[in-house]
């Protein structure tokens, strides 16, 4: 009874630790999992079979506390993340409050409410299939890369079904005032929740993702169009360096 609650706990950790990506969501991103980590469902496999191993050999609360080390220092950068995030926040925050004197575009609520926006809609494009859907929220080079993407899968038979599309924070991480309105330029780290993945259209099964709900974080790079922001880019977390990109290298 005692070895089947340490695997029930096991069990619990490892879901958390090896959580696989989110790939139903706007632009097919998927390299950060939940809580910010990363990996894919193979290496959660693979750990899990050493795991396993591991317990056979009879050293189930070595086992135990292994996993919770690796999973609190996994939790620790995120907690790092957002404590950058937070600081590179009140920066831009700063600074869009001195460029709102020059320019009627850096208003910070109203930026806030389009960024908001903005993510509900691109993402509810994406489920649709719709690239047409997000036009008015996307620069021309993001919605042509959309359509073609979704072309793409659409040729492959491939759909998008997602859920629960949640926004649990927005945080402007870099801002820059240009020359010219159509050369501003935000940063923001997003972090979201949902239950996104692919399935056949034919069989309806599964064929990318999983379906529980997982939480990321990615920069969403808006742009200054048509008088409103837009969403340009989408980087998902390990390929950018919020430390390089709070000091203007992007």
């Amino acid at each position: 009874m005692k070895n089947k609650k340490y695997i029930l706990i096991l069990a619990v950790i490892l879901l958390v630790l090896f959580a696989v990506p989110v790939w139903g969501r706007a632009g097919g991103g998927g390299s950060s999992g939940s809580g910010g980590g990363g990996g894919s469902s193979s290496s959660g496999g693979g750990s899990y079979t050493s795991h396993r191993s591991y317990y056979k050999g009879g050293n189930v609360a070595g086992m135990i506390l292994q996993a919770v080390v690796v999973f609190f220092t996994a939790s620790g950068g995120t907690i790092v993340l957002i404590r950058k995030a937070m600081a590179a926040r009140a920066k831009s925050r700063k600074a869009m409050a001195f460029y709102a004197r020059l320019g009627d575009n850096w208003d910070y609520r109203e930026i806030q409410r389009q960024v908001e926006e903005t993510y509900f809609q691109v993402q509810e494009c994406w489920r649709r299939m719709d690239a047409a859907y997000g036009a008015p929220y996307l620069s021309e080079e993001l919605l042509e890369e959309f359509d073609s993407k979704i072309q793409w899968m659409q040729i492959r038979g491939e759909a998008v079904a997602q859920r629960n599309v949640k926004l649990l924070s927005a945080m402007p991480v870099y801002v820059e005032d240009n020359p010219g309105e159509e050369y501003d330029m935000i940063w923001y780290l997003i972090h979201g929740k949902m239950t996104g993945y692919y399935i056949d259209v034919n069989t309806r099964k599964v064929i990318r993702g999983n379906t529980r709900p997982e939480a990321f974080f990615e920069y969403w790079k808006f742009v200054y169009r048509g008088e409103r922001w837009v969403l340009q880019e989408i980087k998902q977390k390990d390929e950018m360096d919020i430390d390089a990109l709070s000091q203007g290298v992007v």
